[in-house]
């Protein structure tokens, strides 16, 4: 259990936290590519931890990420012109490059003067893999850029998606640290009433489906320079045991095992404010592009486990809070345990209601075995954060290649040797 002033250090991520101020120190997620489809296309109102930004792409394609209200007299850029290299204020028509120097005051006899003591404030971006990213931390430290697979891949080999969860990130994140709740809250009411088994851990035609989707996991953790690797064995019906790893990749970012040689799944939990979490996911496949059908069952909570279906036009699912996310009791009573079509919707459905806060109260809950993840990841995030408030930075900031792995696909564990030792995992983590 952990104090209720440790539940507010973790939780809040504004700027001057002590958890805003690490997740400072590196490149996040700020929007899709698709957001700012063409230069001179509408800026977009940017929000992450806590902050009000603007995006614009320019006339020459740079991107530009900047503080959303005009220095003169705060008037909402939203409303801006995008045009010639430049945001235009309407209000007195200034002008800002992507550097966020004022390059025209039409309304100021003394421009030429003003010009250079105006700006706004702005932040480098780079753009991969349809995302763009920001890095909203000191512009003096050598800070590296994370080196992720599919950043490489061609378009074709990823499918991407972005959705609004309505709670707190770090409610987000435990949530890939619980393993336990697979058998329960991804499962099916009975065997054959799935395409696939427990989480979308495809044993089918395997003894070991129904020991797998009812037994309690063994968990292991191996802290590691980029976070750490969390490991759930559980044994099979055949005697082996069924190991299934996720790696945490400071600070926000995910990785679930699935099968062999199946499309592999990344997460980045990113904070809007301290009660609202932007999910990037990206499924991809270094071996060959990503199928129409695949994309249809992703955003249709058909047989991929990880389905999302976004209202038209927004980010927001389509099963959400507000409408119950479409519970369908009948479904719950004879097929799926929940009721709930797809385990994006499912976890939402638990994340978003835990308490009647979107920040949970951590000192009232009873952890268990099965938790030893989320208890180690509060522990790191204090660690890193106290570190930082004693004047040192984050090594993993500073290097982007500890990210350079893959998500570890499911294996069969050889007894008796830690699972981090084994050579499938090994495999994965090119570092």
């Amino acid at each position: 259990m952990i104090t209720a002033e440790e539940n507010e250090l973790l939780t809040r991520t504004n700027a001057g936290t002590p958890m805003g101020e690490y997740f400072r120190r590196f490149w996040l997620p700020v929007c899709l590519s698709e957001e700012i489809p063409a230069p001179d296309s509408a800026p977009v109102r940017v929000e992450v931890m806590g902050e009000s930004l603007i995006v614009f792409k320019a006339s020459d394609g740079r991107i530009a990420l900047v503080e959303r209200y005009c220095p003169h007299r705060q008037a909402d850029l939203f409303l801006g012109r995008n045009e010639d290299n430049g945001l235009r204020c309407v209000y007195h028509g200034w002008k800002f490059d992507v550097e966020g120097n004022c390059v025209d005051m039409p309304t100021e006899p003394a421009a030429d003067k003003l010009k250079g003591e105006v700006c706004l404030e702005t932040y480098p971006c780079q753009e991969h893999a349809g995302i763009v990213w920001a890095y909203l931390g000191p512009k003096d430290l050598p800070v590296e850029f994370p080196i992720l697979e599919f950043n490489t891949l061609p378009a074709e080999n990823i499918y991407l998606r972005k959705s609004l969860l309505e709670c707190n990130y770090l409610q987000a994140l435990e949530g890939q640290f619980d393993s336990s709740h697979i058998g329960f809250l991804h499962s099916f009411v009975s065997k054959g009433g799935s395409g696939v088994a427990v989480g979308g851990i495809s044993l089918e035609g395997s003894e070991a489906v129904d020991s797998v989707a009812t037994t309690l996991p063994k968990m292991e953790v191996k802290d590691t320079d980029f976070g750490f690797m969390l490991a759930a064995t559980r044994p099979g019906a055949d005697g082996q045991g069924y190991c299934r790893v996720t790696q945490w990749l400071l600070p926000v970012h995910t990785m679930i095992a699935n099968p062999p040689g199946e499309t592999l799944l990344w997460d980045a939990w990113v904070p809007v404010d301290d009660e609202h979490t932007w999910v990037y996911r990206i499924t991809y496949n270094p071996w060959r592009p990503i199928t129409e059908k695949e994309k249809y069952e992703f955003d249709n909570a058909g047989l991929m486990p990880f389905s999302v279906q976004n209202i038209e036009g927004s980010y927001l699912p389509l099963r959400n809070k507000r409408n119950d996310y479409l519970i369908d009791r009948q479904l719950q009573r004879h097929y799926s345990y929940t009721g709930i079509k797809g385990n994006n919707a499912q976890d939402a459905a638990i994340l978003e209601g835990q308490g009647p806060t979107p920040i949970y109260d951590r000192t009232k809950e009873f952890l268990g075995v099965g938790d030893i993840g989320i208890a180690e990841a509060r522990k790191r995030l204090l660690k890193v954060a106290k570190e930082l408030q004693a004047g040192t930075e984050p090594v993993a900031t500073m290097n982007g290649d500890l990210y350079n792995m893959r998500p570890i696909a499911v294996f069969i564990a050889d007894d008796g040797t830690p699972f981090h030792e084994q050579d499938e995992v090994k495999k994965y983590i090119y570092v």
